[in-house]
């Protein structure tokens, strides 16, 4: 008998493990972007999207706003700067995976763990924010 419990036991603790979602699990997280008085000011929205399938993960912003082309914003992902937006015709969009073995930022990897995002200005004006 006791080999029995030890059997059952044994595969309660197998199936523990393989169904326990560990810290890379897959994801897919969009949200729209919430604007702010300063960004109704220039007429600003946009998304923000993470996902990750197994070892491949991306995180992308895109933005609509009406400013000069060539206008940069900053995002940042869990308060961290992960880059950069510059506008050209009303849009832009921040796109990082992990393709090709590139790696991605502080603050946006892994991308299942980012809780905030947030659009700013150069001076640090937030226009738009989220929560993924």
């Amino acid at each position: 008998m006791m080999r029995k419990e030890r059997m059952v036991a044994l595969l309660a603790v197998a199936l523990g493990v393989a169904t326990a979602a560990p810290a890379w699990a897959d994801c897919q997280n969009r949200t729209e972007l919430t604007i702010t008085a300063d960004g109704a000011a220039i007429d600003a929205s946009g998304s923000a999207e993470a996902r990750a399938q197994g070892d491949q993960q991306r995180f992308k912003v895109s933005i609509d706003a009406r400013v000069a082309d060539g206008t940069i914003f900053e995002v940042f992902a869990n308060g961290q700067l992960a880059g950069t937006i510059t506008v050209a015709l009303g849009v832009g969009e921040l796109d990082l995976n992990t393709n090709d073995g590139a790696v991605l930022p502080a603050g946006s990897n892994p991308v299942c763990g980012i809780t905030t995002v947030e659009v700013q200005t150069a001076a640090g004006t937030v226009l738009l924010q989220g929560s993924l």
